[in-house]
């Protein structure tokens, strides 16, 4: 079986978009359930795709500005890290359900829907009367539109169908640090030109062009062998596999959560950075974690294995989390968000790989949902514990703290990883491999 490759993918959305146009000559027609139909096009890939772009724009593209926005507005450490972390507050909460109530109903499209919505509205009013509610009904929201996402991963995997869904989630995934580093370039640029706030109607425009282009997308009707029941949920939550693997990626998600999205701004700030400088803080740390994410199936996986591949991300991650308060300048600073970016790469992508590995479609909603459920706890308590720590302690201190916890998670990989997870699978022949990761 032929590679994707995903070079490029992290510097927009025209690598991703190339990786399409080649993944469409590959699944002209799929097998669903025992029966030949019709495969969607490559038009429904490319707007799908474009979508889902849109989408991360409308939750990043104010992301890089909030702490200092709201420094600004005289909020304290402490509320500057829950109004960030509430974001996993909400998804902890809703990205499970909503697999569970799309997998019963067999729809997904609704769902895109209502979430782009929601952000439209929301973002529209934290422009008009900018404080701290406001921000945390914003952040709110892009917890509740975020909780989507596992919809568009599910109804993504369907052009490819059961045995390709892990590789179509890894495909949909360029869109990610794609679409991050669109809105947060657009953001920086928005912000810095008239201020902040106007960065939160970048998100509104994408969230509505997006929202109209959902009437366009198609939604495949799942003829399901076996009717959602309590079996399906209960399956799920008892597996000890995807429960072990979300705890890992609620470790590797806490640090760029309390870090570049919440308190790295703010060491950029004091170093004398401004708005376009601190998007492209955040965009260094997006544009090398997708390349690290590409490199994964076709570079380091095969070089290093997958267990040696998350245990170098999770380290590195520690490492640069406890170094970066102490940047002296900008430039150090930069380096080392780019090091950080590719750490988490690295883990991120192992432990999102492993999640929706061989499993049938009308169960995919209900454990990719608990899946990012679990993780969105990281979400929320990486930003919570850093503004907490940093208000009673210092700065510093928070970093040193969720350093330390990424360092530990090491251990846990490599007690966890390859025997209770079933990692050597991994491992077999080619075919396997490539079939899983690539």
């Amino acid at each position: 079986m032929r590679t994707f490759k995903h070079a490029g993918a992290a510097t927009g959305g025209h690598g991703g978009i190339a990786v399409l146009a080649f993944a469409v000559k590959r699944v002209r027609r799929k097998e669903w359930g025992g029966s030949m139909e019709k495969a969607f096009t490559k038009k429904d890939m490319v707007l799908f795709f474009i979508i889902s772009l849109l989408f991360f724009i409308s939750v990043s593209a104010f992301d890089p500005f909030i702490s200092t926005y709201a420094k600004e507005l005289g909020i304290s450490s402490i509320v500057i890290g829950s109004i960030i972390g509430v974001t996993g507050l909400a998804s902890l909460f809703t990205r499970f359900p909503i697999g569970i109530v799309s997998d019963a109903l067999n729809k997904r499209r609704i769902f895109l829907q209502i979430g782009l919505v929601i952000t439209a509205v929301t973002w529209t009013l934290a422009f008009i009367a900018p404080n701290s509610t406001t921000l945390y009904l914003g952040k709110i929201s892009d917890g509740l539109t975020s909780s989507t996402w596992v919809i568009y991963n599910v109804m993504f995997a369907s052009f490819f169908g059961r045995k390709e869904a892990a590789k179509a989630v890894a495909i949909l995934s360029v869109a990610s640090p794609a679409g991050s580093l669109l809105g947060s370039t657009i953001g920086g640029l928005i912000a810095n030109s008239y201020g902040y706030q106007y960065s939160f109607l970048v998100a509104v425009v994408a969230a509505v062009t997006a929202l109209m282009l959902t009437f366009f997308i198609k939604e495949k009707s799942v003829d399901l062998k076996e009717k959602y029941d309590k079996k399906i949920f209960v399956e799920q939550v008892t597996d000890r596999k995807i429960w072990l693997i979300a705890i890992l990626a609620t470790i590797a998600i806490m640090v760029p959560f309390g870090t570049r999205d919440t308190f790295t701004p703010l060491v950029a700030k004091d170093l004398g950075a401004n708005a376009i400088a601190i998007s492209w803080l955040s965009n260094t740390h997006l544009i090398v974690y997708g390349l690290a994410a590409a490199l994964c199936g076709n570079f380091f996986y095969k070089k290093l294995g997958i267990i040696n591949t998350a245990i170098t991300g999770a380290a590195l991650q520690g490492i640069i989390a406890i170094v970066i308060p102490y940047a002296p300048n900008l430039p150090t600073l930069f380096v080392l968000q780019a090091i950080a970016g590719f750490a988490f790469g690295l883990i991120f992508t192992v432990v999102t790989s492993l999640s929706v590995h061989n499993i049938p479609e009308n169960k995919q909603s209900t454990r990719m949902g608990l899946f990012q459920s679990i993780y969105s706890a990281g979400i929320f308590f990486g930003p919570v514990m850093m503004g907490v720590l940093t208000e009673s302690f210092s700065r510093q201190t928070g970093f040193l703290i969720i350093g330390v916890i990424s360092l530990i998670s090491v251990i846990f990989i490599k007690l966890n990883l390859g025997t209770n997870i079933g990692i050597d699978s991994f491992r077999e022949p080619r075919s396997k491999l490539e079939e899983i990761t690539e």
